[in-house]
């Protein structure tokens, strides 16, 4: 789960979610695994720009930040931000009060280790319909969007499968999503939806290692 999501929507069926257009329509491809250990972009909606969907590389960089992705991500993973990390840690809080943004998926995957073996499982919604996970994001000097998801306590149905850590990525729902994407939003209605996730359904399959 740290290290892989996942987003098989086609275009449309994007774009008939969230109700707007895709940037860059051309360059838009599913991914059945998007593996954050590699340097990968993922479809994001901006605090800064709520008219459209646009893309930004998983794993945040400092705001500015005038080097290499991979060589920041070699000292700092920045893939997953806990919710207790990103009010008080200096890469992540001013994200939080100035550059939030909805990270879109339609699934994430979560491990167990059973005695000598790991099993893996897949997260999704039904129908893979998309979803939003909570973001924060900076922008590079060059102009790129890097962005991480915020994590919170999983729930009881995936800590019945998951016994390697205790968090998953939090969902914000459709009828938070204009609240999380305003500037006017104060911090504290931000720590409220962090502090209390909503609860949804997921379904889980168990997948062959990938």
């Amino acid at each position: 789960m740290n290290y892989k999501l996942s987003n098989v929507a086609s275009k449309t069926m994007l774009e008939d979610f969230t109700k707007l257009k895709l940037k860059h329509p051309n360059i838009y491809k599913p991914k059945l695994k998007i593996d954050g250990r590699k340097e990968q972009t993922i479809s994001v909606i901006t605090i800064e720009n709520t008219n459209e969907i646009t893309y930004g590389i998983w794993g945040i960089l400092p705001q500015g930040f005038k080097e290499d992705w991979s060589k920041f991500q070699k000292i700092k993973r920045t893939l997953h931000v806990y919710k207790e990390d990103v009010f008080t840690n200096i890469l992540y809080k001013k994200s939080l009060s100035k550059r939030r943004c909805l990270i879109l998926v339609t699934g994430f995957y979560m491990h167990k280790l059973s005695e000598n073996y790991v099993e893996n499982f897949l997260v999704e919604k039904k129908n893979q319909q998309p979803f939003y996970l909570a973001g924060i994001y900076n922008k590079t000097e060059d102009g790129f969007i890097t962005c991480s998801v915020i994590n919170t306590k999983a729930n009881k149905k995936l800590n019945a499968i998951n016994n390697l850590y205790e968090v998953m990525p939090l969902q914000i729902p459709e009828i938070f999503k204009n609240k999380w994407l305003s500037a006017s939003t104060a911090l504290e209605d931000i720590k409220f939806l962090i502090s209390k996730p909503y609860a949804t359904k997921f379904s889980v399959q168990k997948i062959a290692a990938r």
